[in-house]
């Protein structure tokens, strides 16, 4: 601000008799955070009096660029006060140019009086025809209650944003509620950056080459053809392991912790009444000599089920199962498989298959599960409990709290891109007739059933680690070691309540002040009632009709963070790993399940696999997926370690930042330095790959 006044057209002039504020309005480092738009204004709200819109115009001698600022000093006859808000407006053209749409950070007011400068953080696209207000101070509604200015401003940006930010529900298959618009007509702030909208239709667009090229060669007729297919589509940006570790029982089971579902698994204390395993079926698989009653009494056995699966409707030549696993701990602190049912119902076609059958028959039993379960993951783990419940709790925040709450402040940069990728994902993923449709045994029909079973049952604490984690008895290292999903997880979860706790408690005073916080308790009521509705089960989901404590807040806002975070990075980003190579795991078999044991052999299990064009379609899938784009953001980005200070504008806010800040680092360097004598590394909860949202 010290060349404020040289660089102003504005000279001073009768000094005694007008006021002088100086004004930096910084652009963002968005790509083409810029304009070309020469109409904008600025308008200042002070305590006193306001200086009505300013034309921006008269500063500037070129179009705005990106990463750059502008300079004004505005003369007033009447002393404003203390500002206390910033306006900046964008009229309304008759056709709106490319170009006209500013992303601006921050602005800075000089009161010339006192030489006093203030910051307003903005970070807002400002489109064509928008008129955006915002104040300097992060404060709850109590705090600024006898600020008529402040409270009117507040809800003036509640109202602007209630408009553009729908409720759309979803009835028919139960999921939660999200934005009411297509990919095109997101507000501006929701949209992709223009170097994620590029990323994103490149790489769609060389996919959808890819599969015209091996629709051509459909049939496969060996196991070392998926390999071939496997590296021929393999991308350099990702790690290649050994293609033959999918065989191997040890791997089977490392998937099952720390692939991208391992949420299923939980401790077996008892058998379920339709998974009739015996211990004699299962002695030779176990080192220990006990019998597997003991084993489970010593919580050596746990349980994959994934009966939601069962009785979903299948397409037309596609086959799947509702599989039940049974797994062990054995002597060397390796989980294997040692028992597979893959249909719920037990009986005479439905057998128990082990370690000890035919190589081709346990190994086809493998492979039934890991279809189930890729089906599983994508809609339930993935889907439903990431994708759409981010985008209803940003829904909440958006269309209840103003810039200003420390909440809005907090979660904010946890939304970024999520609205718009899930746009996307309704229009050709999930979609009647999309991708999924296509490659899913389960397709369109038994897709939407799966989202109804999935959306009645689910709790929004699926996600909360520390809850979920011991509801499923997997929550002791000694029993279950080498969960680093579990490991690294728990720690990011406690590093991240530690920081929201001390947030939260430096503008909430007590649980009266949350009980009181009219703004905070609107987000409660509209998630309740309006982004989780009854859709055939309980309405709410878990979510709150009020938050009454601070510490239900700091679990509420812990959980948002790390659900769009860590949570998603987890169960996202290694998806090329798990897919990319056909036998491993796919989405749907051409064979029914075997209801017999024996008759398996090498060429049933190439019979029961997709066709080449599906296997790469499903490759493909997995590739995009997994695949950050140039603008990504995580939590830990090196050389420079990022995180929205800057919405921040209270030094013990900012403070509490850089101590969040140094805990991700020390918890990164201690996943690497973990990570060193692992065959598979397990990446996926280390901060420095962790994105901030949710993108793809």
């Amino acid at each position: 601000m010290t060349n404020l006044l040289i660089s102003s057209k504005i000279r001073f002039k009768e000094a005694d008799r007008y006021f002088y504020y100086g004004v930096r309005i910084v652009t963002g480092s968005e790509f083409e955070a810029g304009t070309m738009d020469n109409d904008l204004y600025v308008t200042l709200v002070g305590s006193k009096a306001c200086t009505g819109k300013i034309n921006i115009s008269g500063f500037l001698s070129s179009p705005i660029a990106t990463k750059s600022y502008v300079d004004l000093l505005i003369q007033c006859k009447s002393d404003l006060g203390e500002v206390l808000v910033v306006s900046l407006g964008n009229p309304k053209n008759w056709i709106t140019m490319p170009g006209s749409e500013w992303f601006v950070d921050f602005v800075d007011i000089i009161d010339q009086q006192t030489k006093k400068t203030v910051r307003f953080p903005c970070y807002h696209w400002i489109a064509d025809g928008d008129s955006i207000g915002f104040t300097s101070k992060t404060a709850i509604l109590k705090d600024v209650m006898p600020n008529s200015i402040l409270v009117r401003q507040r809800q003036s940006v509640i109202d602007q944003r209630r408009l553009k930010y729908k409720w759309q529900a979803f009835p028919k298959i139960g999921l939660p509620s999200a934005i009411d618009v297509s990919s095109l007509n997101l507000p501006s702030d929701e949209q992709f950056g223009v170097v994620k909208g590029i990323d994103f239709t490149k790489d769609g667009i060389a996919s959808a080459v890819i599969l015209e090229f091996t629709a051509v060669f459909t049939y496969i007729d060996s196991l070392s053809q998926f390999e071939q297919l496997a590296k021929a589509m393999g991308k350099p940006e990702f790690p290649t392991y050994e293609l033959s570790r999918w065989m191997r029982d040890e791997e089977f089971g490392r998937q099952m912790l720390n692939g991208v579902n391992p949420m299923v698994i939980e401790r077996c204390a008892t058998l379920p009444p339709n998974f009739p395993v015996t211990s004699s079926m299962v002695k030779s698989s176990m080192d220990s000599g006990l019998s597997l009653e003991d084993e489970m009494k010593a919580g050596h056995i746990y349980i994959c089920n994934l009966k939601m699966m069962d009785g979903l409707p299948l397409r037309d030549c596609f086959y799947s199962s509702a599989p039940l696993c049974l797994l062990y701990v054995n002597k060397a602190n390796q989980l294997v498989p040692i028992a597979i049912q893959l249909k719920q119902e037990p009986g005479s076609d439905n057998p128990i298959f082990l370690p000890t059958d035919s190589w081709a028959d346990w190994t086809l039993a493998k492979m039934y599960y890991q279809c189930a379960h890729a089906q599983f993951h994508q809609i339930v783990t993935h889907y439903l409990s990431c994708h759409a419940v981010m985008e209803t709790y940003g829904m909440g925040i958006m269309r209840n709290l103003p810039d200003a709450h420390p909440v809005y402040r907090l979660l904010r940069p946890h939304f970024r891109y999520t609205m718009a990728i899930n746009a996307r994902a309704r229009e050709t993923l999930i979609n009647d007739g999309g991708i999924i449709d296509l490659v899913f045994a389960i397709g369109g029909e038994g897709r939407r059933e799966l989202m109804r079973r999935s959306g009645a049952a689910y709790n929004i604490h699926w996600t909360n680690i520390k809850r979920n984690v011991k509801s499923r008895g997997v929550d002791d290292p000694n029993l279950l070691p080498g969960y680093y999903y579990r490991d690294d997880g728990l720690k990011l979860w406690q590093a991240m309540e530690d920081f929201v706790a001390k947030i939260i408690n430096e503008f909430y005073s007590s649980d009266e002040d949350v009980k009181g916080d009219s703004e905070l308790q609107n987000v409660a009521s509209d998630l309740y009632t309006n982004g989780f509705p009854a859709n055939g089960g309980e309405q709410g989901h878990g979510f709150p009709k009020s938050i009454d404590s601070r510490e239900q807040l700091v679990e509420l806002c812990t959980l948002m963070m790390f659900t769009g975070s860590a949570q998603h990075s987890s169960i996202n980003f290694g998806q090329y790993d798990m897919y990319s190579y056909t036998p491993n795991a796919t989405t749907g078999m051409r064979l029914p399940p075997p209801t017999t044991k024996g008759d398996a052999n090498d060429d049933t299990l190439i019979r029961s696999l997709p066709d080449k064009h599906i296997a790469a379609l499903v490759i493909t899938m997995g590739y995009l997926l997994s695949k950050h784009s140039k603008d990504e953001r995580f939590l830990v980005q090196f050389p420079t370690v990022q995180f929205p200070a800057e919405r921040f504008t209270e030094s013990k806010a900012q403070v509490e930042i850089v101590n969040f800040r140094k805990s991700l680092i020390n918890l990164d360097a201690d996943i690497v330095e973990r990570n060193k004598p692992l065959d598979v590394p397990y990446v996926y909860m280390q901060p420095s790959r962790v994105t901030e949202s949710i993108t793809i």
